[in-house]
C-alpha cells in the first residue's frame, strides 16, 4: 500500500521540525560556548596586558625582557590562533543540520572545538611561562641589594 499524500507531507514536516529543533539547539549550545569564549579570551588579554605593565617596570629598573616580551608575542599569535580555529568550530558546528551523515558532522565539529580548546590552553600556559620568566628577571634585579 503506497503512502498517502498526507502522510508524506507529515513526515516532511517532521524531518524539517526535527531539523529546526537541532538548529536551535545548535544556537543555543554555540551561544554558551561564544561566552565561555569570549570571558576566557578577555581574561588571558586582561592578564597578558598586566604583564606587558610589569615588563615595562621591570625593564625600566635596567631588567633583561626581551625574552618575555617574545613570550607575549607568541601568546597573541596564539590568540589569534585561537579566534581563527573558534570560528571553524562555529562554522562546523552550524553546518551540521544540513550535512547528510549527522554523526559524522558532529564529531568533526566537536574535534575542531577540542583543537580551539587546546589552543586556548596552549596560550594560557605560555602566558604563565611568560610570567614565571618575568618573575625570575624581577628577582635577579632585587637580589643584589640586600
Amino acid at each position: 500500500m503506497a503512502p498517502t499524500a498526507g502522510a508524506t507531507s507529515a513526515a516532511a514536516s517532521t524531518a524539517e521540525q526535527r531539523i529546526e529543533n537541532l538548529r536551535n539547539r545548535i544556537e543555543n549550545v554555540l551561544r554558551a560556548r561564544k561566552a565561555r569564549f569570549d570571558a576566557a579570551a578577555a581574561n588571558l588579554v586582561k592578564r597578558q596586558a598586566r604583564v606587558n605593565v610589569l615588563a615595562d617596570k621591570v625593564e625600566a629598573l635596567g631588567g633583561d625582557v626581551s625574552q618575555v616580551r617574545t613570550m607575549l608575542q607568541e601568546c597573541t599569535r596564539l590568540m589569534e590562533q585561537t579566534r581563527t580555529q573558534e570560528q571553524v568550530c562555529v562554522e562546523a558546528f552550524k553546518a551540521i543540520p544540513e550535512a547528510t551523515d549527522k554523526g559524522a558532522a558532529f564529531q568533526a565539529a566537536k574535534a575542531q572545538g577540542r583543537e580551539a580548546v587546546a589552543l586556548m590552553k596552549q596560550t594560557r600556559t605560555q602566558l604563565r611561562e611568560a610570567t614565571r620568566t618575568l618573575a625570575q628577571i624581577a628577582d635577579g634585579l632585587t637580589a643584589p641589594e640586600e
